[in-house]
């Protein structure tokens, strides 16, 4: 688990953010310094999280299981959990992968191009529904009281995070944006679709 949860904040955080920067020459954490003052208030909760990761798997490497206080579950349900942590991975990386350079940390001031192809054709977070689900198979390969909290308070940030985020995009590509809603789930297929386009106040 602790190698696991490592690997995953390398591939799906610092990477891309090197990647990123490599080819654009900009940073793509721009949580801390642009958007509405929720933005800030969210970047620093999901900085705190990202750090209690990293404690919770260096705690675990280092104290074991028992030390942790895990719940006793049925193998089957701890082997789900590892099933949704790799599904989860593939569904993170080949989103940010079809973003290019679109993907942010964050709601950037300067514009970016609308992806709605691959991934984003089924859902229009495909990033948060994948960290989601790598999420949700910690909590369940890992269950105890901290993995839950841990799970909702993500939930609770990345809610927060996307309708900002819906937002800004309505903003930046009007009725284009608001077209794409209307067919394409938030986080799951078909559920979280906005209004009609007239119905957000974008004139088609």
């Amino acid at each position: 688990m602790p190698l696991t949860t490592l690997a995953f904040l390398l591939f799906a955080m610092v990477l891309p953010s090197m990647r990123l920067r490599r080819r654009t020459g900009r940073p793509a954490l721009v949580l801390h310094r642009s958007g509405p003052p929720l933005q800030r208030v969210i970047g620093v909760g999901m900085a705190l999280f990202m750090l209690a990761i990293v404690l919770w798997s260096g705690a675990h490497l280092a104290l074991g299981e028992q030390a942790l206080g895990l719940w006793q579950v049925p193998a089957s349900v701890r082997w789900s959990g590892w099933a949704l942590v790799v599904v989860g991975f593939f569904v993170t990386v080949r989103a940010q992968l079809e973003m290019g350079t679109s993907w942010r940390i964050g709601i950037d001031s300067e514009r970016t191009e609308l992806v709605t192809g691959g991934l984003f054709g089924i859902v229009r977070n495909p990033i948060f529904t994948g960290m989601l689900t790598v999420l949700t198979g910690v909590m369940l390969a890992t269950p105890s009281a901290w993995t839950v909290m841990g799970w909702l308070d993500y939930v609770l940030l990345v809610s927060l995070q996307v309708r900002l985020e819906e937002d800004h995009l309505l903003r930046l590509h009007g009725a284009d944006y608001a077209r794409y809603a209307q067919r394409v789930g938030r986080f799951v297929p078909g559920v979280g679709r906005l209004g009609s386009p007239t119905a957000t106040g974008v004139t088609v």
